[in-house]
């Protein structure tokens, strides 16, 4: 069975901060991946549908700067929403994140609150990505019945049968209108 929860990936090079991250997510009620580095954040980032990645920038191999770049270079993986964590309190890396499409940037040590801020904001406007993309599908699925109603109103159906139809058509009609006084 799949998790409701949110799936974030936790990447650093030290174990000590990917605990840490990890029980501040989980009290936020996050599922937490971890990656101890970069080439292993990128191997993990397309197994699951993450919802978001906290990727620390200096690691060896792999920095995150180069996570960074491949993953918003990569059709399947850019939609991913990406806070940067660093030790590094200089704010040409902050614009250079942020340029490379960052979501955000954490100095290290965090401050709690500010994480847990910075992670919720990031997790509700993906949430209504979402739910943006559901009514997408919803609207086209209220269309492709429309159509299939509109074609059986055409052939040759019985009394109960155009009942039937009717009604279906009805159910239609107010799923149709509650989605248009949703937008």
């Amino acid at each position: 069975m799949e998790s409701s929860l949110p799936l974030v990936l936790v990447v650093d090079d030290n174990e000590m901060n990917r605990d840490m991250l990890g029980r501040r997510l989980q009290r936020q009620h996050c599922e937490v991946v971890m990656a101890e580095n970069g080439a292993s954040a990128l191997e993990i980032a397309g197994t699951r549908p993450f919802d978001l990645v906290l990727l620390d920038i200096m690691m060896p191999g792999v920095s995150g700067y180069e996570v960074l770049e491949r993953m918003k270079a990569d059709p399947a993986l850019k939609h991913i929403p990406i806070i940067m964590i660093s030790a590094v309190d200089d704010i040409d890396s902050v614009v250079r994140c942020i340029e490379m499409g960052a979501e955000d940037y954490l100095f290290k040590p965090f401050n709690p609150v500010l994480l847990k801020a910075r992670v919720s904001a990031v997790l509700s406007r993906r949430a209504g990505v979402r739910v943006t993309v559901d009514r997408t599908v919803l609207a086209a699925s209220i269309k492709g019945l429309q159509e299939t109603l509109t074609t059986l109103e055409e052939t040759d159906l019985s009394e109960r049968q155009r009942s039937v139809l009717g009604q279906a058509q009805q159910h239609v009609d107010a799923l149709a209108e509650l989605l248009a006084q949703g937008s």
